[in-house]
């Protein structure tokens, strides 16, 4: 029966440059030093009663000299004092101090670095039936990877797994511990342009699997056809004989309470047969955003068994938009970098639940996984709380490496749920060229290859003129636009939508505002974007003038969705970005260290934007105030005013300053906006329908912050997420504490974060600062927290 090991506890990690063990061995697992068993571990190396003979004869009797001349055994080096323990995900970036270096602005302020990991574990097996395959979700980093004295193998991307079959190189029950080596360098180049990280930031596993196998990659449901409640499914697998004498498999597979069973086959030894056939289904519920029906599909090959989820589903895209299961659809959208506050990209499935489970309460049902396959953990979450995925490949390449590693994605991921697109790539320079026509080919027919549902679309970089080459437009389904509705970009992407009127198109990135969560006016000097509508510029230095290009970002958010609502054709949005996320922190220099373009911040709370769009995308009644109401922070005219804005879904808003009636609106556009005279005290505002009250929301003033209140903001399967906030005497929180805190746990503290795009500060286990009276920990799930004002 096939099983699986976490290898997530037990590791020993250096930072910085080590000598680099040899890749090449002259005699078989005689590497040594860090690669094999220390003397304190156990066996450095099996060797026969002949060989330890003729390495005596070889060095006067001296086993330990023979190996060294032999075999150039690495016999001295040893852990040392700069070895700690840590368990996976890990990334080793986020401990690193911050520095000035306008190299590193983009990609988060952070040095790069050369690290190792090791690991010894032990395995119980018969390596005569069953088979062992070594995992790594992803290593961000160069890494090259040694396991019992011998060199197993290098993997440039960090954003694709890749395995191992360690099944004779491995050590069993009393043979003695595997010592599993890793090194990661970042030193080499980077893949991307924002904060990526280092290290083993995804999960690292053992499968132990029986001799006659399922391949997990090749276990494939699809939908053919969905005709109302009608669908016919695809249905693949692959079935692997490793035993020494022939065998006869009759795999099968069982969902919805039946079993299709394949007809007979006979597999000769190490070879491997594939199975096809198609089902009719009848009283199907299909997979949707709304209703994500996911199904559990058990293949069975005698005493092996693969479990995956999958839903029923058709995808199209024509010149009038995006299909879902044959009706028209809206993609509400967003693009999403995969780090967070406290643990780098060291996300594990509770954070990315959390992240996700935020999305939804938005209201978006898309997301595009920027610029990089997505995580599986994104996969599951997104299949769990429906949202569609475009799964990204990370560059336009067809280099073999990258091939290989796009064949081993699609194959791998194909099957979930969400996943409704795959694209090609991003703003390639070489887009829409002859040379990027050609790769965009190949890519695009390897993937159509492996995958029999989804669609291929390219995220292309616009220009005024709208000129594109009409020769790379075939190569894929859809023609991705970034930021139609942005001014720099002119009318580019209409101009090629008149140019190609048959030639879908979809926007694939639009928006890009500035925002600093709880922020109402422009501090360069603290990197912070006045969430009103900030007055600096992607594109042009020092502050602005409103209407000038790139003020305040892209696009405001108005903006996109009006551009989205009179151009349906382009299918939705997808918003850059739904989370901030390290590097990239236009429109600001040092000392920022984060974007401003999320709706929400680093930890997950909101800015005041997020009801915007929740407003235009979800249909229980809410409403949401902003600024909040504290002098402090405001930006109040010379006549004593402060502008209000409101956002809501209701059809008539009415604003109250301590109970005084400011008047009411009619809803436009989701949102109404006042000038009002500030007064200290209480800022009210109620949702109306029919002249009654559907939702409401206050900000009051507070008074100094006196203590910390800490709630439950998630509660995972492993981690739970405490949100702390600052409150007067009279527990209203307080929007502009920065105060420091101390922290009391009864265990370990994960991370903590706050939200400042400016916070250059070394993260210590007990003390913070919040940032607009907020801040974010991350604990293991049963830590009790809680937490002080610092004296």
């Amino acid at each position: 029966m096939r099983q699986t090991k976490n290898l997530a506890n037990g590791w020993q990690f250096h930072y910085g440059n080590l000598p680099t063990p040899n890749k090449l061995v002259r005699k078989a697992h005689s590497l040594g030093g860090m690669t094999s068993a220390l003397p304190n571990e156990g066996k450095r190396l099996p060797v026969s009663t002949s060989g330890e003979y003729f390495l005596k004869l070889i060095a006067q009797g001296d086993v330990q000299q023979g190996l060294q001349n032999l075999a150039g055994t690495d016999l001295s080096t040893q852990l040392d004092g700069d070895w700690e323990p840590v368990s996976i995900p890990h990334d080793w970036k986020k401990d690193l101090p911050y520095v000035q270096n306008p190299a590193l602005l983009m990609s988060g302020s952070k040095e790069n670095g050369t690290a190792y990991y090791r690991l010894a574990f032990e395995l119980t097996s018969d390596p005569d039936t069953e088979r062992i395959t070594l995992h790594f979700d992803g290593v961000m980093g160069l890494s090259d990877v040694w396991l019992n004295g011998t060199y197993l193998g290098h993997n440039n991307s960090g954003y694709t797994a890749f395995d191992f079959d360690i099944t004779e190189m491995a050590n069993y029950d009393a043979e003695g511990p595997n010592i599993l080596l890793v090194r990661v360098d970042t030193t080499a180049g980077a893949e991307g342009w924002w904060y990526e990280g280092a290290g083993l930031y995804r999960k690292v596993w053992l499968e132990k699997l029986p001799a006659v196998h399922l391949n997990a990659d090749d276990a494939y449901i699809y939908t053919q056809t969905l005709n109302g409640q009608n669908a016919d499914l695809g249905i693949e697998l692959s079935v692997t004989n490793e035993r020494s004498q022939p065998v006869s498999s009759t795999p099968k597979v069982q969902f919805n309470n039946q079993t299709i069973t394949f007809e007979s086959q006979s597999i000769q030894p190490g070879e491997t047969a594939h199975f096809k056939t198609t089902s009719h289904q009848t009283d199907v519920t299909p997979w949707t955003p709304e209703n994500p029906h996911n199904i559990q599909a058990t293949f069975i090959a005698g005493d092996d068994q693969v479990t995956k989820h999958f839903g029923i589903h058709t995808f199209a895209y024509t010149t009038a938009g995006f299909f879902l299961n044959g009706k028209p659809y809206v993609l509400k959208g967003v693009c999403e970098h995969q780090d967070f506050a406290g643990v780098g990209v060291a996300l594990d499935q509770d954070i990315i639940n959390y992240k996700v489970k935020l999305l939804k309460e938005m209201g978006v049902n898309a997301l595009r996984s920027s610029h990089h396959f997505a995580a599986p953990e994104l996969l599951n979450a997104c299949d769990q709380y429906g949202i569609l995925v475009i799964d990204e490949n990370r560059i336009l390449e067809s280099t073999p490496w990258r091939l290989a590693d796009l064949k081993k994605m699609v194959r791998r991921q194909r099957m979930h749920s969400s996943i409704a697109f795959w694209s090609l790539g991003n703003e390639e320079l070489i887009g829409s060229t002859e040379l990027g026509g050609r790769i965009l080919k190949r890519l695009a027919r390897l993937i159509k290859q492996y995958d029999h549902e989804h669609l291929t679309v390219s995220a292309e970089l616009l220009n005024p003129e709208g000129k594109i080459d009409e020769n790379y437009l075939e190569n894929v389904d859809i023609l991705g636009v970034n930021y139609p509705e942005a001014d720099v970009m002119g009318d580019g992407a209409l101009k090629i939508h008149a140019n190609f009127p048959q030639q879908p198109i979809m926007s694939t990135e639009s928006g890009s505002y500035f925002q600093t969560r709880g922020i109402y006016r422009d501090n360069a000097e603290q990197c912070q974007a006045n969430s009103f509508g900030s007055d600096y510029s992607m594109v042009m230095p020092g502050k602005r003038k409103p209407g000038e290009p790139g003020v305040g970002g892209t696009a405001r958010p108005e903006k996109v969705i009006q551009f989205a609502q009179q151009h349906p054709e382009f299918g939705g949005v997808f918003l850059w970005t739904a989370f901030d996320y390290n590097g990239e922190p236009s429109p600001f220099g040092w000392p920022g260290i984060s974007s401003q373009f999320g709706i929400l911040d680093l930890c997950g709370f909101p800015k005041d934007y997020y009801y915007y769009f929740q407003a235009h995308w979800t249909d229980k009644p809410m409403i949401h105030v902003m600024p909040h109401w504290n002098r402090e922070g405001l930006e109040i005219a010379a006549d004593g005013t402060v502008a209000v804005r409101i956002f809501s879904n209701a059809p008539t808003v009415e604003l109250f300053i301590n109970g005084v009636s400011q008047g009411q609106q009619q809803v436009k556009d989701c949102q109404m906006n006042w000038q009002v005279t500030y007064q200290p005290g209480e800022l009210r505002a109620v949702a109306l329908e029919h002249d009654q009250v559907v939702a409401e929301t206050i900000e009051q003033t507070a008074d100094s912050a006196v203590k910390v209140v800490v709630s439950v903001r998630y509660h995972g399967q492993q981690d739970t997420l405490y949100a702390l906030q600052a409150v007067d005497q009279n527990d209203v929180p307080v929007p502009t504490s920065d105060q420091f805190v101390t922290l009391h746990a009864d265990g370990a503290i994960l991370g903590w974060g706050n939200g400042n795009p400016a916070d250059i500060s070394v993260h210590h286990a007990d003390e913070l600062q919040l940032f607009n009276g907020k801040a974010l920990i991350i604990a293991p799930k049963e830590t009790t927290l809680m937490a002080t004002l610092s004296k």
